[in-house]
């Protein structure tokens, strides 16, 4: 038997059947840009979230430059909140785009505009990944994000207020408002399947509990999120930010494929909570060790992952800007090395 091709292997590794897969799947679905792969190919931040031929390039280094097993598009978690009315704050080589500030200032404010994903930079990122599924073919898989529900809110109408609002206006408010933000999710997912993406990465970063209760989260966040899910019928992964073991119970109930595990989370006791309900994505510690680690700590961290039973080999979130090239190249080629036996 030849070697699977990438995609094949991303796709069982995702949907939690890494068992029929080669090896383990190291496909990035979270941000994978990196100052170094920007000079390699020409095409640094900030112009490359806006320009479709920078962004095509800096898209393609993940697998040409590094070796990731697939493509992820945007760079940001800006786009939402830019179209709908947010100004941004564009970052410089090594700093991601951000929100100035919020746009609303009262749930009741807020409106949807017609053909959203006509607007702003979604054009941009659905030709960019029409052209790497044409150029790329079905060799490797690509991943769409959206940025989620909550944190969406938090630029609109800004975290602190929202915060307070989810304590003390009535639920129902607060949640038809993330189902609104949802709904922009969902367009845009499908509309990104059509051109060409395999798999749906919802980052709700602001989600973490380190802000809002376990049971904020089972309430009203699993129902929003399995909605989407549903909606979108594709293979999803979510990722939270932070310290998400209280909410483990809780993740079957998504419907979700894959929990992209931030670096706090212990994947052996993660795998117990979860079994082979949710496949678990992550988690090489992205600042200690990607950042500033060597070649030799990333592969001992992510062989840990491996053996504690991750399905897919990914930075622990976002990887920092100045990750240098033979740190992330040490997270892939340890994975390749790994082959079940």
């Amino acid at each position: 038997m030849g070697e699977m091709t990438p995609k094949k292997r991303a796709l069982l590794c995702i949907t939690g059947n890494k068992k029929k897969a080669d090896r383990i799947s190291c496909f990035d679905v979270l941000t994978t840009a990196t100052v170094d792969q920007m000079n390699a190919v020409k095409a640094p931040f900030p112009d490359a979230h806006r320009d479709p031929e920078l962004c095509f390039r800096l898209a393609a280094a993940a697998w040409e430059i590094i070796g990731l097993e697939g493509f992820k598009l945007p760079f940001d978690l800006c786009i939402e909140a830019e179209a709908l009315g947010c100004k941004i704050h564009w970052g410089r080589i090594d700093r991601h785009p951000s929100v100035e500030a919020p746009v609303f200032n009262d749930l009741e404010e807020f409106k949807v505009p017609e053909k959203i994903i006509e607007m702003g930079r979604f054009p941009i990122k659905h030709g960019v990944e029409e052209r790497l599924r044409r150029e790329y073919g079905d060799y490797l898989p690509i991943a769409n994000q959206v940025t989620g529900p909550f944190t969406v809110a938090g630029h609109i109408f800004g975290i602190e207020r929202f915060l307070i609002w989810t304590k003390k206006k009535p639920r129902e408010k607060i949640e038809e408002v993330l189902r609104l933000i949802a709904d922009i999710n969902i367009e845009d997912s499908k509309e990104a399947l059509r051109s060409g993406a395999d798999v749906i990465c919802i980052a709700d970063p602001s989600a973490t509990s380190d802000i809002i209760s376990p049971q904020f989260f089972k309430e009203t966040l699993v129902p929003i999120y399995k909605y989407m899910v549903r909606k979108i019928g594709a293979p999803v992964v979510l990722h939270i930010c932070g310290n998400t073991m209280a909410y483990l119970p809780y993740l079957p109930d998504t419907e979700i494929d894959a929990f992209s595990a931030d670096a706090q989370v212990h994947i052996g006791f993660a795998k117990q909570v979860l079994g082979d309900r949710v496949a678990i994505v992550g988690n090489v510690p992205t600042i200690s060790v990607l950042l500033l680690g060597n070649p030799q700590t990333v592969r001992k961290a992510t062989i840990e992952a491996i053996s504690q039973g991750v399905d897919v080999v990914m930075p622990s979130c976002g990887i920092p800007p100045r990750t240098p090239t033979e740190n992330f190249k040490a997270m892939v080629e340890a994975a390749r090395c790994w082959v079940y036996v």
